[in-house]
């Protein structure tokens, strides 16, 4: 379906990623250029590199997919819902991590409940950042752009991401997400209005889904377990590593706050063209794959081109997301695993050197998970349900509480919850057709405060002075 043309755009796009992550390279000195950019991000830098790592493949044909299968509540539920939550991020919570001297969130886990609560955590930090959807979705693209193998499209841009990474550390990762965030939103916004227009507006979508009206309605398209699991999962940004990276590594505490409340016209608008295509393209395509067909309509109404800008800002975008997680998932590794398990401080170069080797080993685990999900916000559902089951307690009360916090709360927290997730993923249980298969989710959250409310009752306070001095202000 791409032209000579297209093709060539795309391949002078990869030439000048490519570019940009060498030239990045010669400024990477140590581990505080390499992973927070000297925490010199301008406002400009922050927006650009949030919107782009937090869409990529699982925010656009992801969601898509979603809103195909479950119509206008995937925006009424889960987009509403995922940027709300995000104002008290903003205002409160990231003040609070730019001014501290944790690098990571292990750093910060260490700081509170010691050093194997940070162990743990760091071992399923590292899993979570493989970012399993990311490449599912790039499979998508591949297929219908190309006709391509889905593993080979995969193989072509987790090396792509592994190149940027390694070379640019997060200014590279920065700059490289402001260009990728400016094309996905123009390649995307280009092709709505006349794939709007063409099934005759609001009217025309009604009689398009005449068969399947409940799209149309604002909860009724979706399961209530999985809106309930949805409602729960707009929670893990508070957990997400990628935005206390981003907040402690702009120039201020204003640039970050500022940051954010931009970004949420951005993607409260985004996700409505994107759920409204999702939309559009399962009364278009009922038989085929909502992300397949997606893509496909889109090239379809594109001239020569502007087919290859739209496929580089659906490709940079999962770059975007894919180089952002692996970069904190590599770090995780040398850092937060190995250097805590060896028991000394590494140097700087042995830390930049193990993390690159993180990045490597993120893409193949990655490859090899990645397409046994059918759905693209499968993948990604289930990483974040299995992170949150594990570190949303601990971090957000960690974060939150003044009270007493202990190492035993902290690994009663984290043990409990991933075992009940596990259990129950593993043992599903149908409660009825109109609410589904219950979540693993809903019942490992609670129970892990219950435990860590419990386990902080044991031992005695392992939260140091900064974290006192951070609750104050």
């Amino acid at each position: 379906m791409l032209t000579t043309v297209d093709n060539i755009v795309i391949l002078l796009f990869v030439a000048f990623v490519i570019y940009i992550g060498y030239y990045f390279s010669k400024s990477v000195k140590d581990m505080e250029s390499f992973y927070l950019a000297n925490r010199s991000l301008p406002w400009s830098l922050v927006v650009g590199t949030l919107v782009a790592s937090w869409y990529g493949g699982v925010g656009v044909v992801g969601t898509v997919g979603y809103a195909a299968a479950f119509g206008f509540a995937s925006w009424a539920i889960w987009s509403v819902g995922a940027h709300l939550v995000r104002f008290p991020l903003a205002l409160w919570i990231g003040p609070k991590i730019h001014i501290r001297s944790d690098v990571t969130i292990p750093d910060f886990l260490e700081s509170t409940y010691g050093k194997w609560v940070a162990i743990l955590g760091s071992v399923f930090l590292f899993i979570y950042c493989s970012q399993l959807g990311e490449i599912t979705a790039t499979g998508y693209i591949g297929q219908a752009a190309w006709g391509a193998n889905k593993v080979l499209v995969g193989v072509v841009i987790v090396v792509l991401t592994i190149l940027l990474t390694c070379l640019g550390g997060l200014m590279g990762v920065a700059v490289t997400d402001m260009i990728m965030f400016a094309c996905m939103v123009c390649g995307v916004c280009m092709a709505f209005p006349s794939l709007y227009e063409s099934v005759g507006g609001l009217e025309g979508m009604g009689e398009l889904l005449s068969a399947n009206k409940e799209l149309l309605d604002p909860v009724a398209g979706m399961p209530i377990s999985k809106a309930m699991m949805l409602l729960v999962l707009c929670l893990n940004v508070y957990a997400d590593p990628s935005f206390y990276q981003r907040f402690s590594a702009s120039n201020s505490v204003k640039t970050g706050r500022r940051a954010m409340l931009t970004c949420f016209s951005l993607w409260v608008a985004f996700d409505m063209v994107l759920v409204t295509t999702g939309m559009i393209v399962r009364g278009l395509y009922p038989e085929m794959t909502p992300e397949v067909a997606y893509v496909t309509v889109i090239l379809e109404g594109l001239p020569a081109g502007f087919r290859g800008l739209f496929i580089v800002g659906l490709m940079g975008a999962i770059i975007s997301t894919l180089d952002s997680y692996y970069l904190i998932g590599g770090t995780t590794l040398a850092n937060d695993i190995y250097g805590r398990l060896k028991g000394e401080k590494l140097s700087d170069k042995k830390i930049i050197n193990l993390s690159r080797l993180g990045c490597c080993l993120l893409g193949v685990a990655g490859l090899l998970l990645a397409f046994k999900f059918t759905m693209v916000y499968d993948a990604i559902s289930f990483l974040m349900s299995l992170w949150m089951s594990v570190a949303f307690v601990p971090i957000v009360g960690g974060l939150m509480y003044k009270g007493k916090k202990t190492q035993a709360g902290g690994l009663m927290s984290m043990i409990s919850g991933i075992l009940v997730f596990a259990y129950f993923k593993l043992n599903p249980i149908m409660i009825s057709d109109s609410f589904g298969v219950l979540e693993p989710i809903l019942i490992a959250l609670p129970i892990s405060f219950v435990f860590w409310m419990i386990g902080n009752q044991i031992g005695v306070d392992k939260s140091t002075k900064e974290n006192n001095i951070i609750k104050s202000i």
